[in-house]
């Protein structure tokens, strides 16, 4: 590498030399090995020495100014804030946040007053921009300030680009993102003091999809509207920003966000373990609560109070017993519910054994009510009748979807109904104009299945003749 070194100390840049090798190496690989390691060398000092960088990955801070393509992946609302002038005089200023990325990373550029204001207007995801700024620390790591943008024709940068984010398509790069998923917890609002005195509010919401879970926090006035939701509601966040917290991804709303109900049938896949299968670590389950105790409090070393409430949660491969702590002690939770419990905490009990803990990163979604659970499936789950309950249809990473009201059909009469699959067993729940249709045929209907079903309705139940 000393071809490489020399040509990095002709090189008037402040970013180390290691720094410099790895760009080397990606030049390298980049090229297909048709150029050896002092023309990729001299090929990134070029880079440098023009601003020009050939992906996002070579940004760095250490660059007085950069130049760059890449495509816009979200764009953010316009913001308006008060800027002080050297005279001492104060004066309006905006600034609106662009993410984009290529098929090495992603990156926010920060554009500023006047380009602030028509890129909020007009720009729009999916297009391609030549970028040129100067690279910064901002508030997630690297960011550009931008100089100057121009649009391109697209290039061929091969990143997708999304109206509404699914779960899974998430990074710690977006912001003023939209995401929908079905409402699967949430905690109360609770209220903090600020390091500069003031005092702020938050509430949490955990929405799902089909590709998986994650927590929204809601802050200040915005955490005010945790209660205008329920359990199984479609709800959709607009304008949020992603963050990461203890290695996993979040989305924060505030002010400048939207949290509506929408009508949209949305299927949350949970990967469940069967309970005699549990080991160590975090696992999600699905099961009927055979027991219920009452909530305990106790206070902490440091003062503070806590409670704690134990459920013991059978799926008809074994029983577990889980703790709900803080807020989940107080959860609407009772022998004969059915629960879907998300990212457990599997740990020795207190008494020995293996218990499970429901913390702040859990989820407790009530499927279904006791009181809503037909006699017949009232038993405690065991192997034999498990799948009558419907509790294992989670098994295989089928999904639960928004509830409906129960309501009956005329004996002998012959009915066509279209809807989705909310319940499985014996007998298939289908959603149809928000009723719910009870279907009896040989056919294996899935969770979340969207079917017809043509047949004759008795005691109360669809006979389906024909399901397509």
């Amino acid at each position: 590498m000393s071809g490489v070194r020399d040509v990095f100390d002709e090189l008037n840049t402040e970013i180390p030399f290691s720094e410099f090798e790895e760009l080397v190496e990606n030049k390298v690989d980049e090229m297909s090995g048709l150029v050896d390691e002092h023309a990729a060398a001299i090929l990134v000092s070029q880079d440098f020495d023009q601003g020009k960088v050939e992906s996002i990955e070579s940004l760095t801070t250490a660059m007085d100014s950069a130049e760059f393509t890449a495509k816009v992946t979200s764009v953010g609302q316009l913001r308006t804030f008060e800027r002080e002038e050297e005279d001492g005089d104060s004066s309006q200023g905006q600034v609106c946040n662009v993410e984009v990325g290529d098929e090495t990373g992603h990156v926010t550029l920060a554009l500023w007053d006047g380009m602030a204001k028509a890129a909020a207007q007009n720009l729009e995801a999916g297009e391609v921009l030549e970028v040129k700024g100067y690279p910064k620390d901002g508030y997630r790591g690297l960011e550009v300030s931008v100089k100057d943008i121009e649009r391109v024709s697209d290039d061929g940068i091969d990143i997708r680009t999304f109206d509404t984010y699914q779960i899974d398509d998430l990074h710690t790069d977006l912001s003023g993102i939209d995401v929908t998923g079905l409402l699967l917890d949430t905690t109360p609002l609770k209220t903090f003091d600020r390091d500069d005195g003031s005092t702020g509010q938050v509430a949490n919401l955990i929405l799902g999809d089909e590709t998986g879970r994650i927590q929204v926090a809601l802050w200040d006035d915005k955490a005010e509207v945790v209660d205008d939701f329920e359990v199984s509601e479609a709800v959709k966040v607009s304008n949020v920003n992603v963050r990461e917290r203890d290695e996993k991804l979040e989305l924060h709303a505030g002010s400048w966000s939207t949290v509506e109900e929408v009508d949209e049938i949305i299927e949350y896949r949970p990967n469940t373990t069967d309970i005699k299968n549990i080991d160590d670590g975090v696992v999600t389950i699905a099961g009927t609560v055979s027991d219920a105790y009452d909530k305990d409090s106790f206070t902490r070393d440091d003062g503070s109070e806590g409670s704690v409430r134990n459920i013991v949660v059978e799926d008809g491969t074994g029983s577990l017993r889980v703790a709900l702590w803080g807020d989940k002690a107080d959860r609407d939770v009772e022998h004969g519910d059915e629960l879907l419990l998300a990212d457990l905490s599997i740990q020795e009990g207190f008494e020995g054994g293996t218990e499970g803990s429901a913390n702040w990163n859990s989820s407790i979604t009530i499927i279904r009510k006791a009181a809503d659970i037909p006699k017949r499936e009232t038993e405690a789950p065991t192997e034999e009748n498990s799948q009558a309950t419907g509790l294992n249809e989670y098994d295989n990473n089928e999904s639960v979807a928004n509830d409906a009201d129960e309501d009956t059909d005329e004996d002998g009469e012959t009915i066509e109904v279209t809807g989705t699959i909310l319940g499985t067993g014996d007998t298939a729940t289908l959603e149809a104009n928000d009723e719910q249709h009870t279907v009896v045929t040989d056919e294996d209907l899935r969770l979340g299945q969207q079917v017809t079903v043509r047949g004759e309705v008795k005691d109360g139940e669809l006979h389906a003749e024909e399901i397509f």
